[in-house]
């Protein structure tokens, strides 16, 4: 992996769960940390459910290996937000991590 080609910021967050005011639960997001990576390739279909179009954007971005990345959690770039689908050592050598997002549109 070169360190050239990790030219995009981006934030990796999990979920938390608090305690409302009313006594209810919420769930917010807080961030696991902030990596640099490579956006490697752009994914879009367009199919329909429940009577409606719908579209979906997948991306994979690859990174330094992070360990404790999962799909739970969300990855926050350029003013988008992405869900985990996976995230993957491809060679099992903790070199790289391969995660590949879904857009929430």
């Amino acid at each position: 992996m070169r360190a050239g080609e990790l030219r995009h910021q981006i934030v990796i967050q999990q979920p938390t769960v608090s305690q409302g005011t009313m006594g209810g639960v919420v769930k917010s997001w807080a961030t696991l940390a902030t990596v640099w990576a490579e956006k490697a390739n752009k994914t879009s279909r367009e199919f329909y459910l429940s009577q409606k179009i719908n579209s979906e954007v997948t991306d994979l971005f690859i990174c330094r290996y992070l360990a404790g990345v999962k799909s739970e959690m969300q990855v926050v770039f350029d003013g988008h937000t992405y869900d985990i689908i996976s995230a993957i050592d491809p060679d099992g050598r903790r070199i790289e991590l391969h995660i590949t997002c879904k857009e929430v549109l």
